[in-house]
């Protein structure tokens, strides 16, 4: 992972400076417990969600955007690799991981077909892409794949401490094929049940006509469909060369603050 921020001009003067706040809490060693694992992608690459607990004790406390990494072993040596956590920080019933399975990746194949019960050394929480609270503007989510995941973590923690007062956020998703809309229920759920919270699903390579909605690339909506860049902070997740893209491209339309996190 790779994590940085960029303030950029905003359009709209008077914008208050934001600083990157401080981490709230402390990372440490962790025992993590394998409580479920399962598909929410059938077709190859698999997309799965993986949970665990805790030994000795519940979920630690972490920050929405801060990921956990996980310990392993490869023919006699000990590797580890982060993953961002999806679940939020109010739900100490299980810590949530949402990865894809990667051609020859020995840890996403691992954590994959890992046994229910089998004990992992872990480290977290770790990472400093996260919110600052008060929330001082309206906000953009831009992923792409389980670069998504994050932003379930911070709406979720959102919509729990109601955080979401006075102002609009906006889900822009961006995938190949529609079963690549990951944690779609849930997004589109929040959608309905809040009036300030937009999402904007599109795909690239709509592999049937019963897709009806947006397609192409996340910039385009960015482009087109999200208005006001300079009264807007964006958080951008996803690989490479889509954040290095996302983030030129929101630092031309002048967004407030814009913020990133780009895995290899």
């Amino acid at each position: 992972m790779l994590r940085g921020a960029a303030p950029s001009k905003a359009t709209v003067p008077q914008k208050p400076v934001i600083q990157e706040a401080p981490v709230k809490f402390r990372s440490g060693k962790h025992t993590a417990i394998v409580k479920e694992v399962f598909d929410i992608t059938t077709k190859y690459p698999e997309t799965y969600l993986i949970r665990f607990t805790f030994e000795h004790e519940s979920v630690f406390d972490f920050e929405p955007g801060q990921f956990i990494s996980i310990f392993a072993e490869k023919e006699g040596k000990r590797i580890s690799r982060p993953y961002s956590i999806a679940s939020w920080p109010e739900n100490k019933a299980f810590l949530e991981l949402c990865i894809k399975v990667v051609e020859g990746g020995f840890m996403s194949n691992f954590l994959h077909h890992v046994p229910v019960g089998t004990k992992l050394p872990t480290i977290g929480p770790l990472g400093r892409f996260v919110m600052q609270e008060p929330i001082p503007f309206d906000t953009v989510f831009v992923a792409t794949g389980t670069g998504v995941a994050p932003f379930i973590a911070m709406m979720g923690h959102i919509w729990d401490r109601g955080l979401d007062r006075g102002r609009e956020f906006h889900m822009v998703f961006g995938v190949r094929y529609v079963q690549d809309l990951i944690y779609r229920d849930l997004i589109e759920k929040w959608e309905r049940e809040h009036r300030n919270f937009h999402f904007y699903p599109t795909i690239s390579r709509p592999e049937t006509s019963d897709w009806k909605g947006r397609v192409g690339y996340v910039q385009k909506i960015l482009e087109n469909e999200i208005k006001d860049h300079g009264r807007k902070q964006v958080f951008i997740c996803g690989l490479h060369d889509m954040v290095e893209d996302v983030n030129n491209l929101c630092k031309r339309l002048g967004f407030a603050y814009v913020r990133f996190e780009k895995w290899d």
